[in-house]
């Protein structure tokens, strides 16, 4: 049977009813349910708790792990106990249901219950593991004097019980509604039959069929409505004859009308169609129009929400009007709307400085705009970002000011790279102090506010000593080690208002200020080099170090922070010069003397380009012949305004900026060309006349000497072993090893090997023999006073001993008098130089010599 129409509206109001009821039946119900089975379940836990608290208190005060665990594994057949931990005052477990080990959230719990301050009462809390909540119970076991018992009971039964209660409702609920469907339905058609017989009769009377009427006998309104439409069936036949008149009448009337209509018609026809034209052409051009208008607005608009800055409108009250997500997003807010209804005040509520809104307004009215607006706002969560904020005036056609349009940037990353940017810029990546850049502006401020008003200060600058050593014996690491060691004793030492820094290497500066007298920072120079003595733990060894350090004191004068830092520098080298771990104060005498040497380092360039040097040569007398045998090259400086340089007053200099390389390589090959000349105008002496060239220990920490010597033998054909290359014992000593390699490279080429000034230096006897030596000069202080003191004969006669037991050739320095030589031949010595012989002669004065030693 199909179903009526009727039955629709019903049926939907029945399916809206019963669905509010079951939906609040199960609210109400699932809430009551919950709140019962909660409640049954705490005073349950609570139970289970102080059971376990009060019955088994004997167990848990003796301890006994085993029986307490036997006990509580009982609870866990009790429906809903997930597990049960029992833990004594301290929070340590006894015994615990966990498998195989306590979550670390139940932990936390039970390690933070005995440092709550109420004891007296339990404490129930709502966790949730590994997705799952529980009711977690902790009762005190007397008092908490005696620990605590923690059960957790399941929620998840709970939950259970509840759904299947709402389950079971809800199918009652169903039955019902069936019940009562069918119900309605069989109404429904009781009342639809003889409404839908009257419904067929008033489709026929629309066709104009007046027929007999369906009888309804009821005496309800459907019936008295069947017998009324009985009693208007003639009458709305009569009229409907009528009407059909009249229409026909009316008929031809529209007819004319309709002819007359038709001329007008066609007349206006031609005029709209001309109108219809032009409109199209408009229309035409307004959707031309529209659509680009579209385009743009869906352009600027895909824009606006899609920018990475944050786009606004603001009201000049401070409301946002209008924002992008992107805003949204930076100020912390979940979108632009959230946002907009939550900050009805941007001076108070956005920026950290209620003062930066006052300054926009002030920026905006006097120029219209702002430009990289820098500013600190809160975000929602309360955190502190930097902004930078583009904005202007937006304003009608009458110049009302409407709004303010701008955009923001989150420059955070920004300011903090910049602020990282700045600490790197200014100090030192290894021991944080300020670097050189950072002191010399604390040092220029110092300056102005001491010419300001009566300030004094003082620049302390400091050097490690043997600062080398360290890296070279220990690696790197463990001199950057050390660097950051010496600068915590720096900080110790120095005051809050003190500028310590480190300028690169192992060198460090102190700014003073605030000092009463030149008596602080004396003091703190003291402090400084007692902390730096002590010993340094770096890798399990102990270092020891120190410091040399310059004072400038007297401040006054200086216009530039860099001549402070100068003089501080010739202060401290001039310490380094006096012994090391000292300190020394500044006076203008080394200024002058600093001057000096920069003078003559720069002469001295000059001298190695335009090659101011010529060699001298001292002759070598062999006793038995009274005859020259050989020479030692010296060298020269002739200065174009100072004359005659000895090599005592510029070959330190030499060494220390590195041209010394230049010039003994020019006197080595000068002297070697030099002898092999004179080799070929004078007779033998006993086998060819030889060279003695000085050669600088600077050499040995470089891999060119050899091929130097070589080089210079094979221009000038000199044989190898004419040629003597003197050293002192000091550059044997400062790197033995080195040296070893290097002088038996010179052994391979075939030339002497002589040390000079023997016995004043190590006065190491054991070098002798490790080192491949052929010559060894005796020092001119023993031979001075050979003559008439005992001691110095008792060395010399030791020195000759020695060499004549290692076939070693034994040559004597400095002699100048008849005594000397005398006691020199009484030895048996066989070699000398002195001016009792010759002094240095020109190479004019050496052809001389020759020319009448030949001859003789």
């Amino acid at each position: 049977m199909k179903a009526p129409k009727l039955f629709v509206k019903p049926l939907l109001f029945m399916v809206v009813v019963f669905g509010m009821i079951a939906v609040v039946t199960s609210m109400t119900f699932s809430s009551r349910l919950r709140r019962e089975m909660t409640r049954e379940y705490e005073s349950k836990a609570l139970a289970l708790a102080r059971s376990v608290a009060e019955s088994d208190i004997a167990t848990i005060l003796s301890q006994d792990a085993g029986a307490l665990q036997a006990r509580i594994d009982q609870y866990l057949g009790i429906a809903a106990v997930s597990y049960v931990l029992v833990a004594d005052e301290k929070g340590d477990v006894l015994a615990h249901t966990f498998v195989p080990v306590i979550p670390g959230r139940i932990l936390s719990l039970v390690r933070e219950t005995p440092r709550v301050e109420t004891r007296e009462e339990h404490i129930m809390r709502d966790i949730e593991l590994d997705g799952k909540r529980y009711l977690h119970v902790s009762s005190p076991i007397l008092s908490g004097l005696a620990g605590d018992v923690h059960i957790g009971m399941d929620y998840e039964v709970i939950d259970s019980n509840i759904h299947e209660a709402v389950l079971e409702q809800q199918v009652v609920m169903l039955i019902l509604f069936g019940a009562s469907l069918l119900l309605v339905f069989l109404f429904v058609v009781n009342i639809s039959k003889p409404l839908r017989q009257l419904t067929d009769y008033a489709g026929r009377v629309a066709v104009k069929d007046f027929g007999k009427v369906p009888l309804i006998e009821s005496d309800d309104e459907v019936g008295q409505l069947a017998r009324a439409m009985e009693a208007m069936t003639g009458q709305i036949s009569e009229l409907v004859g009528n009407l059909e008149d009249r229409v026909r009448q009316k008929t031809r009337e529209l007819q004319e009308a309709r002819d007359a209509l038709r001329q007008k018609v066609e007349e206006r026809t031609s005029e709209l169609m001309r109108t219809n034209t032009q409109l199209k052409i408009e229309i035409a051009e307004r959707k031309v129009i529209g659509d680009a208008l579209r385009k743009a607005e869906k352009k600027y608009r895909a824009i606006f929400e899609n920018a990475v800055e944050g786009i606004y409108q603001s009201s000049p009250s401070g409301r946002f009007q209008d924002t992008n997500p992107a805003l949204a997003r930076i100020l912390g807010y979940k979108s632009p709307e959230d946002l907009m209804s939550s900050i009805y005040d941007i001076g108070t509520q956005m920026y950290v400085d209620p003062n930066r809104r006052k300054e926009f307004l002030r920026l905006i009215e006097e120029r219209g705009e702002v430009k990289n607006f820098v500013s600190k706002v809160r975000k929602r969560d309360g955190r502190i970002i930097w902004i930078a904020e583009n904005a202007r005036q937006i304003k009608d056609k009458n110049g009302n000011l409407v709004c303010f349009e701008g955009s923001i940037e989150d420059i955070t990353m920004r300011k903090k790279a910049e602020d990282q940017l700045k600490r790197q810029a200014f100090h030192d990546p290894l021991t944080g102090l300020p670097n050189r850049a950072l002191f010399l502006d604390h040092l220029r401020m110092a300056m102005e506010r001491s010419r300001r008003r009566k300030h004094m200060f003082a620049v302390l600058y400091m050097d490690l000593d043997r600062f080398k050593v360290v890296n070279d014996s220990l690696g790197h690491d463990a001199g950057d080690e050390l660097l950051r060691g010496v600068a915590r004793v720096l900080e110790k030492c120095g005051r809050s208002v003190d500028t310590i820094a480190r300028f690169g290497g192992d060198e460090f500066a102190i700014l003073q200020e605030e000092i009463s007298a030149p008596k602080d920072a004396i003091a703190i120079a003291r402090r400084i080099l007692e902390g730096v003595r002590q010993p340094f733990s770096i890798g399990g060894n102990e270092v020891f170090t120190s410091a040399s350090l310059g004072i400038v004191l007297k401040t006054d004068g200086y216009d530039r922070p860099e001549a402070l830092l100068r003089d501080a520098d010739t202060a401290m080298y001039r310490a380094k010069e006096l012994g090391k771990s000292r300190f020394k104060v500044f006076n203008r005498k080394m200024h002058d003397q600093a001057l000096q040497l920069m003078e003559l380092e720069t002469d001295l360039r000059r001298a190695v380009d335009l090659r101011e040097f010529e060699v001298v040569y001292q002759p070598v007398v062999r006793l038995d012949t009274r005859q020259v045998c050989g020479f030692e090259a010296l060298v020269r400086w002739r200065h174009p305004e100072h004359g005659i340089i000895g090599p005592g007053d510029f070959v330190s200099l030499a060494e220390d900026t590195g041209l010394i390389y230049a010039i003994d390589n020019m006197v080595l090959e000068e002297a070697c060309a030099q002898v092999r000349r004179w080799q070929s105008l004078t007779v033998d002496c006993d086998g060819p006349l030889s060279v003695n060239v000085n050669i600088s220990g600077k050499h040995f920490g470089q891999s060119m000497l050899a091929g130097q010597i070589s080089r210079a033998l094979e221009d000038s054909g000199l044989a190898p072993g004419s040629l003597n290359i003197e050293i002192t014992e000091s550059a044997l000593m400062d790197n033995p090893n080195v040296a070893e390699e290097i002088l038996l490279q010179l052994k391979d080429l075939g030339v002497h090997i002589c040390i000079d000034d023997f016995g004043t230096g190590y006065s190491s006897l054991s070098y002798l023999q490790r080192f491949p030596i052929d010559v060894v000069k005796v020092d001119r202080s023993f031979i001075i006073a050979v003559d008439k003191d005992p001691d110095s004969q008792a060395i010399v006669r030791t020195i000759f001993s020695l060499g004549e037991s290692m076939g070693l050739k034994i040559v004597a320095e400095g002699v100048e008098t008849s005594g000397q030589l005398d006691f020199l031949e009484r030895e048996g010595c066989q070699f000398v130089q002195g001016y009792f012989f010759y002094k240095p002669l020109t190479v004019t004065e050496v052809d001389n010599l020759l020319e009448g030693q030949r001859r003789a």
